[in-house]
């Protein structure tokens, strides 16, 4: 990893603790006096993008441009910045997983470390790594700062991880029991045979969805301050057979808020395919208003998906995301324009539920189904 990326990282974190509202100039004084180069207007122009649609990482521009151009986004681990918690692990670093230093890990956040070592240590800025520590497997990380501690006679480093540190985690500690749980249960309506490509796009598409609502939940969680930490996703069952199914256990505070947007959408759609009947209704008439009918279901269209109706959407989710963060009331910046969460809602979240519920020829049924963490209830949204 380049020291330009982990420059570029460092500018677009700042950009997103400060909400999209830094200025270029800002953004270099910030890493200027954090001993970072500067960034240009073109990166700076790509933070705006990369906030835009919803993107809570940095991605380098040209990854996003071929990604965008294929259209195939990309969603780069999640950098959220923490509070370090100080501590005393024994650890090994090791920049070719052959040869490996003892060093003791000082402190450490969700995605990084500090840590010290006796031993000497060349390391350029943004070099790879791995750390090895005990009930971890080894966790590829990248250099980001280092300095010499000539008093304590000790190097010290500062390394950040490529995801989430609990992902490398040997044994999963019981966070998850702390919360309830839901089930997103995808099915097929049509019979017949299912394609292998089809299959695919419905697990495709149920990672962005669910990775694009986790992601917005974790965005209102960094504006509240609450350090919540939400049940990971866990794929219960597939069956092959006709109609086919998918079911995914997710945390209950995002099934409640994907509930009531299925609820919406399905009533969108329904609006959708009667507008297009409506419409062929007229195209046999001979009446030339078709036009005017689409006129009229403009919210049905992808402009409105970008504006009126991801506006409808912030209106009903706002009471279950006061339910997951146990809040009487939220920010009133909450989803103002240019904010990461409205760039997650309407670039991330919107399309991909459109996709499988309002589309022409959409064959797919999305329910959630509230659990608890032994079984589950009767209560389903159709």
């Amino acid at each position: 990893m380049s020291t330009e990326y982990v420059n570029a990282l460092m500018g677009y974190e700042y950009f997103l603790k400060m909400r999209g509202k830094a200025s270029v100039d800002e953004i270099n004084l910030y890493l200027k006096s954090q001993g970072w180069k500067i960034i240009h207007q073109r990166t700076y122009d790509h933070y705006r993008s990369l906030l835009h649609f919803g993107f809570r990482s940095y991605i380098p521009i040209n990854q996003f441009d071929v990604s965008r151009s294929l259209g195939r986004i990309q969603m780069a681990a999640d950098r959220r910045r923490y509070e370090r918690e100080d501590v005393e692990i024994h650890a090994q670093i090791s920049p070719d997983k052959e040869e490996w230093i003892d060093c003791m890990i000082v402190n450490r956040s969700i995605v990084g470390f500090g840590l010290t070592t006796n031993s000497k240590i060349e390391l350029l800025k943004g070099s790879k790594c791995w750390l090895r520590v005990y009930g971890y497997y080894d966790i590829p990380v990248v250099l980001v700062w280092s300095k010499n501690d000539k008093e304590n006679r000790v190097n010290c480093l500062g390394f950040r991880a490529f995801e989430f540190v609990a992902r490398y985690e040997q044994e999963k500690k019981g966070v998850d029991a702390t919360r309830l749980t839901g089930i997103i249960k995808i099915t097929r309506k049509k019979g017949g045979d299912i394609e292998w490509r089809y299959l695919f796009l419905v697990l495709s598409k149920t990672d962005e969805l669910i990775g694009a609502l986790s992601d917005l939940i974790i965005t209102i969680d960094d504006l509240l301050q609450t350090d919540l930490h939400i049940v990971l996703p866990v794929l219960v069952s597939i069956k092959f057979g006709s109609p086919g199914e998918l079911q995914t256990k997710v945390d209950l505070g995002l099934a409640e808020i994907l509930k009531i947007l299925i609820e919406k959408f399905q009533y969108w759609a329904l609006e959708k395919r009667r507008y297009i009947e409506e419409n062929r209704k007229k195209e046999l008439e001979n009446v030339n208003n078709s036009i005017e009918i689409l006129r009229n279901a403009l919210h049905l269209r992808q402009e409105a998906i970008e504006a009126g109706m991801t506006d409808e959407a912030i209106k009903v989710i706002l009471d279950p995301i006061k339910k997951v963060f146990d809040r009487d009331q939220l920010p009133k910046e909450l989803f103002d324009e240019g904010s990461p969460e409205r760039g997650i809602l309407s670039e991330r979240v919107m399309p991909v539920l459109a996709e499988l519920l309002a589309g022409d020829d959409a064959d797919l049924k999305v329910e959630v189904i509230q659990t608890d963490n032994g079984g589950t209830n009767s209560n389903a949204s159709e």
